[in-house]
């Protein structure tokens, strides 16, 4: 009987040891009276995410506030710039990334019919090419009419087309709309887990080749492209690929049924091992967006983005930035000293200033060109 007890002592011990290893290196407890845009950028754009999504993303104040110690994204239907619902997303893109850790975000989720609340990261640099063989983690993906259900996913492989992805599917537990509850990434060198309320649901071992078997093999070592800077996106879609047969199901009278369009997020933090590699957050001096496929959301860095108006033009008191307009999502202002204004027909886009705009996406022109609408290396 000692024996037992020694052994559970030296367990709980090695236990507790393990969780100590762990330091707090980055958070927002969301404390203040507005997004802190040291660490945060708005997304402004009506472009539907790649998925065919149907909200416009605002830096407005009705679709994202900071106020009682909580971030709320408010998914509102209302007609903006050809659509019918405005929503908000935000990244850490150009301000932080970071190579394995543990990741934390504190979130009550919307409830509404159509409502795609997602927890997510991105590589801060396309190092294996365009979306998705650089890799997503989707630590958080759910669907608004079921409130228990959550899921979280891998996706690598290669570049669109020739991605693939696998992950948890979706699971099923307490009503994630009705209260807070913690969502939990751990990442190391030889693994990614995912977990609910410190419950594990989902572990992928890292060490392996993660060719897809379609395309031209991206990968030249295991564990590739989850050994790379990965950023934060906090977002909420509205209908899109995610709902499948009934991805434009929605209309403006079911929407203003929605039960519950918020989410809440009080807070996120990133904790890393005491004596594990990168234990700093690793600062991004200047954003350049990463080759993504149109099939997938597009986290482009807008420097100091203001939000479009109605018109189609700028709104005055640019400063020294300039206006980039496009037919649809109207004028964004944007610093040509980080980013320029690209035309693909009628229509204007906002890339890296060291990047382009080929086919349906910005790119790296420093490690890719575009022929005939396709990005191949240099």
């Amino acid at each position: 009987m000692k024996r037992i007890a020694s052994l559970l002592f030296l367990a709980l011990v090695g236990l507790a040891t393990a969780q100590q290893s762990y330091q707090l290196v980055w958070q927002d407890e969301f404390n203040g009276n507005g997004l802190d845009q040291s660490k945060w950028s708005y997304e402004v754009n009506c472009d539907g995410g790649g998925n065919n999504e149907l909200q416009c993303y605002t830096a407005n104040a009705n679709n994202l506030k900071v106020a009682d110690g909580k971030l709320t994204i408010t998914t509102v239907p209302q007609a903006y710039n050809g659509k019918q619902y405005t929503s908000a997303r935000i990244n850490t893109k150009g301000k932080v990334a970071w190579k394995y850790g543990k990741f934390e975000i504190r979130a009550k989720q919307p409830r509404g019919d159509y409502l795609w609340p997602a927890l997510w990261m991105m590589p801060r640099d396309s190092v294996y090419g365009m979306w998705a063989a650089s890799g997503e983690i989707d630590i958080y993906e759910g669907r608004g009419q079921n409130p228990t259900e959550y899921q979280s996913t891998l996706h690598y492989g290669g570049g669109w087309p020739n991605n693939v992805y696998r992950g948890s599917g979706e699971r099923y537990g307490p009503d994630l709309t009705a209260d807070f509850h913690v969502y939990t990434c751990t990442w190391t060198p030889d693994q990614i887990s995912f977990a609910l309320d410190g419950n594990t649901y989902y572990t992928r071992n890292l060490n392996e080749n993660f060719y897809g078997g379609k395309g031209p093999n991206p990968y030249s070592a295991n564990r590739q492209p989850f050994d790379r800077e990965f950023f934060f996106i906090i977002n909420v879609a509205v209908g899109g690929g995610f709902f499948g047969q009934n991805a434009n199901a929605l209309n403006p009278g079911m929407a203003r049924g929605w039960q519950n369009p918020n989410m809440e997020v009080d807070y996120v933090r990133v904790y890393q091992l005491r004596d594990g590699p990168a234990i700093q957050p690793v600062p991004v001096p200047t954003p350049v967006p990463a080759p993504v496929s149109q099939n997938k959301p597009n986290p482009s860095a807008i420097s100091s983005p203001q939000a479009p108006n109605n018109n189609g033009a700028c709104p005055n008191g640019c400063g020294a930035g300039s206006c980039c307009k496009d037919a649809v999502m109207g004028g964004v202002c944007y610093n040509p000293s980080t980013h320029a204004c690209f035309t693909d027909g009628d229509k204007f886009h906002l890339c890296g200033k060291t990047g382009g705009w080929c086919g349906n996406s910005c790119f790296d022109a420093l490690r890719y060109k575009c022929v005939n609408g396709a990005m191949l290396p240099k």
